[in-house]
This record gives structure tokens, C-alpha cells and sequence, in this order.
């Protein structure tokens, strides 16, 4: 981008101040609204004492809040409603579009209000995973932060039994520290105008980003800071597209239902996974729980007395599995110490496989909460069982392909991510398995999305593709790019040089440059989160 279109001095003064808010770690996992728009927001003392003393103090407040304030994908009224009362507190106007989104304006302040305005853009709503232990309602309960020291040394942010919602909490709430600073701020802050953009429904398809009405909202600047990145020290210029596929198998059951009289109904449990981002982490080879249980569940269909009623696992489309489990139907008395000897085998395995990553991996059998005197579902048949599970095992997971220009770069990945089926007796059960594909070339990403097709194909499913969203280019000769690695270094004290990376991740910066017209310069930073996707562990 030209030097003619934007004040430098402006620009290094906001970048500036955003590298000082996003510099702190974040592991995942007494205010109105005005004008009556909502409750008051009740923060917990715990969060409260998680951020004690930590800085900038306006930012961690906010992101206190932000914790106590529920926000799921889709939920996001609360949030979007203390952000408007946020702005007219302070006397600054807002915009919102008909699907949600939020803009607040800021002047600027200084010699900084003559600069053309800045977006600062992040996303509302977060991901709700909570451990199998942890009470949680995510949609009305706070997050409950606790800060805790790792073994080097280092003070970390955590959640307890939950994810944190740093992802995009952090970034949300460093845009509102920059937009409490005073609009009549008589010192020698620089700040350009401002222009806060809060996206909704992020994490379940980029719906904000997909629907947004830009002319609605009065976007007019030409240069943007997304606040959605996790590495701090690494400048982001790029992301992968990516889209999601439904593959739908139809399941026939056997006639008679069972009964618990004559037969064992136990539950094959895969718990304790890491789970993760499935952009972010894909490539790390962390366990997919759908897959292990799948697995087992097949070497136990092996045994003689041995049906499948049901199996499930997995919940987001954008995490790996955590969790998945598998009921069986035993139907004679050697069954069930054979299946045991089974799972005594399929544990060592995915030890030997995993072990050393996923340290809390747990594989049992144990009795189904839906054993006793009454009826159970009818098993699947042997055909249905076993197409099922053959098209789980087929199903690629993982890392498909690495970039050839940037090291280390995944190009194009898939993650199995859930499985759902139905367990009522009858012709018209169906197994759902969803995938979510990502790549930052359009072509790899439809081409891997066929193999899903062809796959499912060969087992008799049917398969429905989404569209998919765009990635972000990357544009190596960016004027933000060059302020930003200046500032950057400068806060790194010059020990290191800071990193430019794209990302295995979809962030909302290629649909965004397209709904603003194309000609936005563009970079995404922020602070570093662990797990952002599934409930971090306290250490």
C-alpha cells in the first residue's frame, strides 16, 4: 500500500499500543450496558483475583468481563449488548448489520484523528468444550479464570474445566482498552480514528465474516488489524480456506430388540484426549477419539456375541475429538471377557501410538448406563456395523499435504471431527459423520473433498459439501507488514527477529478483504493461547 494513503506515526502508535495489550499469555481455556440495554454484568471474584495486578489493567478487566459474560456461537446477544452500552457510556456511536455485527467508532485522539481510520477486527463468540467432571451451562454460566505458574517458571491464565475463550476474548478486549482511551485525551497519545469491528458466529462457519453488510456498518478503512492469532512474536499475512462435509450413512438394525435379561449392553468409553484446534494442531498427531473408538469397536465385532447398538464422539467442527464412545450388545457369557482382552490390547496399542503425547489417554469397558430390566435398541446388522466402521477407519485424518514455499506450513489437512447417529429402531436410522477440510490453495481443498466423496461412495453414503470460505493471500510487500516487523522487534528488544507466517486456520481475513472491496492491507497477531479449543489443564 502506498505511504500516500495512511499516517505512518498514527499507525506505529496504535500498533504499538496493541503489541503492549497482547503480549500476555493465555492458556487454553460492576458494569451496565447503558440505557437500560442489559443487566448488569456480574463478574466472580475469582476472575477478579486471576488478573490481580496483571497490565495494561484496562485490558484484563475487560477480558474479566468478557469471562463472565456467556458466549456461545450463535448466543452472542449478551455480549454484543455490553459492547454497545460499552460505547455509549464513553459517548461513542455504533453500527450493526442485519446479522449481527458491531462497529464502534473512536475518533481518535491527538494529532492521530487527521489519519484515516483503522479497523480493529475480532470475533465475540467462543468455542464451549468443558471436561466430562466439570459442571458447566455455557449459556449461562461465567468462566471461571485461574492463574497459575507452568514449571518454568512462567504466570499462565487458565479456566477451570472449561476453555478459556481467549479465542477471540483476548482480542476482543484489547479493541475495548483502545477504545476507553478518552476522546478528549489532551496528552501526546497518537491514535487514528478508530473502527472496532466485532464479528459473531465465528467458530461454527464464519457466519459474521460471511454476512457482513459493510456499507451498513460505514467501514471505510483501508487497513485492518485482525486480533485472532496465537503465537505471540509471529506476524500473520495469510490462512487457509476451508469448508465442511456431511457424509450420511443409512443403518439398518436387526428385527428383535434385546433385552438386558439375556444379553450385557456395556459401553466402550474413549476419554482424557487432548483434542485441540483442527487447523492449529492437526499436524501434531494428536489421538482422534472417534477414530480409536471406531477401531476397538471393530476388533471387538471380530468376536462371536458381539453387535454394535451405537457409536458417537467428537462435537465442534473446528476440534479433534476428545471424547467417543461405542455400545455393544454381548450376547453370550464368553463375550464379555473376550472384549475385555480386546480393549487390553487396543490400550496398549494407542499407548504405544500416543503415550507419549497424550498423557491422560483413558480407554475402558464398563457397564451402559442403560442396562437393567429394560429394553435396549436393536444392534445394527452385520452389514450396517461394518460398513460404518470401515468408512470411519477410510476416512483420512490428519495432515494431507505441506506447503512447498513455507516451512512447516500445513497446505491441507482434513479433520474427522464428529459422529452422531440415530438409536431408534425403524429403516430411517442414519449415521452423520462431519468433516471439516481446510486448505490454503482452492483447488487442493475441493480435491481432497472428492476423495471424502469417492469414500463415502464406496460404503454406500451420500455426502452434502458446504461451501467453503476463501483463505487470505499473503502480500509479502505490505506497508503494515513493515511497521508491524519494527515494532515488533523493538518490543523483543531486537533479541530475535519477528516471524511472518500464514496460518493452518480460518480466520476471517479473506472473507473480510473481499466484503471490504479488496484493497485492504492486512496483518493478524496476538497472544500466545495453548488449547484454545478444548479445556486447558491447570498445572
Amino acid at each position: 500500500m502506498a505511504t500516500t494513503r495512511f499516517r505512518p506515526y498514527a499507525l506505529r502508535s496504535l500498533t504499538s499500543v496493541l503489541f503492549v495489550a497482547t503480549s500476555a499469555r493465555c492458556l487454553s481455556t460492576i458494569r451496565t450496558a447503558g440505557s437500560g440495554r442489559s443487566k448488569v454484568v456480574v463478574v466472580p471474584p475469582e476472575n477478579y483475583k486471576a488478573i490481580d495486578k496483571l497490565e495494561p489493567q484496562s485490558l484484563w478487566s475487560q477480558f474479566a468481563i468478557l469471562s463472565s459474560i456467556p458466549r456461545p456461537s450463535k448466543q452472542e446477544d449478551a455480549v454484543i449488548s455490553y459492547i454497545k452500552g460499552f460505547a455509549e457510556e464513553r459517548q461513542l456511536t455504533w453500527k450493526q448489520d442485519a446479522i449481527g455485527n458491531l462497529v464502534v467508532f473512536h475518533p481518535g485522539c491527538g494529532t492521530g484523528k487527521e489519519a484515516p481510520p483503522v479497523i480493529l477486527q475480532g470475533h465475540v463468540d467462543m468455542v464451549t468444550e468443558k471436561n466430562s467432571d466439570t459442571k458447566h451451562d455455557f449459556e449461562k454460566d461465567p468462566i471461571l479464570l485461574k492463574r497459575f505458574v507452568k514449571e518454568n517458571g512462567q504466570d499462565w491464565l487458565g479456566a477451570q474445566g472449561t476453555t478459556l475463550g481467549a479465542d477471540n476474548g483476548i482480542g476482543v478486549a484489547a479493541a475495548l482498552a483502545l477504545l476507553e482511551t478518552p476522546v478528549d485525551d489532551d496528552s501526546d497519545k497518537v491514535l487514528p480514528p478508530l473502527q472496532a469491528l466485532f464479528t459473531v458466529d465465528e467458530e461454527t462457519g464464519l457466519t459474521g465474516a460471511t454476512e457482513l453488510d459493510a456499507q451498513a456498518l460505514g467501514l471505510t478503512g483501508r487497513v485492518m488489524l485482525n486480533l485472532d492469532t496465537e503465537e505471540w512474536g509471529e506476524l500473520y499475512v495469510g490462512c487457509a480456506g476451508g469448508g465442511e462435509s456431511y457424509i450420511k450413512l443409512p443403518l439398518a438394525r436387526e428385527n428383535t430388540a434385546a433385552t438386558t435379561t439375556d444379553a450385557d449392553l456395556v459401553e466402550l468409553r474413549v476419554e482424557g484426549l487432548l483434542g485441540g484446534h483442527s487447523g492449529i494442531n492437526i499436524h501434531e498427531g494428536r489421538a482422534n477419539a472417534v477414530l480409536l473408538c471406531a477401531s476397538a469397536a471393530q476388533a471387538a465385532l471380530k468376536l462371536e456375541g458381539v453387535d454394535l447398538v451405537s457409536i458417537v464422539g467428537g462435537d465442534k467442527h473446528n476440534a479433534i475429538p476428545r471424547e467417543a464412545r461405542a455400545q455393544l450388545l454381548l450376547s453370550n457369557s464368553k463375550a464379555r471377557p473376550a472384549v475385555e482382552e480386546i480393549m487390553q490390547t487396543c490400550v496398549a496399542a494407542a499407548t504405544a501410538e500416543f503415550g507419549t503425547l497424550e498423557k491422560n489417554l483413558c480407554m475402558a469397558l464398563v457397564d451402559s448406563t442403560e442396562s437393567g430390566s429394560e429394553s435396549c435398541p436393536s444392534p445394527l446388522t452385520k452389514d450396517s456395523a461394518t460398513r460404518l466402521l470401515s468408512l470411519l477407519l477410510a476416512l483420512p485424518h490428519g495432515a494431507l499435504k505441506f506447503s512447498h514455499s513455507i516451512p512447516d506450513l500445513v497446505e491441507t489437512s482434513n479433520n474427522l471431527a464428529s459422529l452422531s447417529m440415530s438409536c431408534d429402531d425403524g429403516d430411517d436410522d442414519t449415521a452423520t459423520i462431519l468433516c471439516s477440510t481446510r486448505s490454503s490453495i482452492d483447488t487442493a481443498l475441493e480435491s481432497a473433498r472428492d476423495r471424502l466423496s469417492a469414500i463415502a461412495s464406496l460404503a454406500g453414503a451420500f455426502i452434502e459439501k458446504l461451501p467453503a470460505y476463501p483463505g487470505w493471500n499473503p502480500n509479502m510487500d505490505s506497508e503494515i507488514l513493515r511497521l508491524a516487523k519494527q515494532l515488533l522487534s523493538e518490543r523483543l528488544e531486537n533479541q530475535r527477529t519477528p516471524g511472518v507466517k500464514a496460518i493452518h486456520a480460518g480466520l476471517e481475513c479473506g472473507l473480510l478483504i473481499e466484503k471490504l472491496g479488496g484493497d485492504v492491507d492486512v496483518i493478524s497477531f496476538g497472544p500466545t493461547i495453548e488449547g484454545a479449543h478444548s479445556p486447558g489443564r491447570l498445572q
